[in-house]
């Protein structure tokens, strides 16, 4: 696998776990109409977890495109 691609897996990891607490919350309380309970889950730690988890994703996505540009610009130069 490309570095491209390598850095669009994780930009699109990234993505899904930025999601990923809402849509675990809205499977949780489908069956049941109480918004506290959705509101509960969403304000719980495992949204902060998500988040650093996600920003080192995005990070790690963006330097390989970075690094495959960077690479392919030396190439033709």
């Amino acid at each position: 696998m490309s570095r491209r691609g390598v850095g669009a897996a994780f930009c699109f990891l990234a993505t899904f776990l930025y999601i990923l607490p809402n849509l675990l919350a809205a499977i949780i309380t489908s069956g049941s109409a109480q918004f506290e309970t959705y509101i509960f889950l969403l304000n719980q730690n495992i949204v902060q977890e998500f988040n650093e988890i996600t920003i080192i994703a995005f990070v790690v996505g963006i330097i390989y495109l970075l690094w495959a540009e960077i690479s392919e610009y030396r190439k033709k130069k």
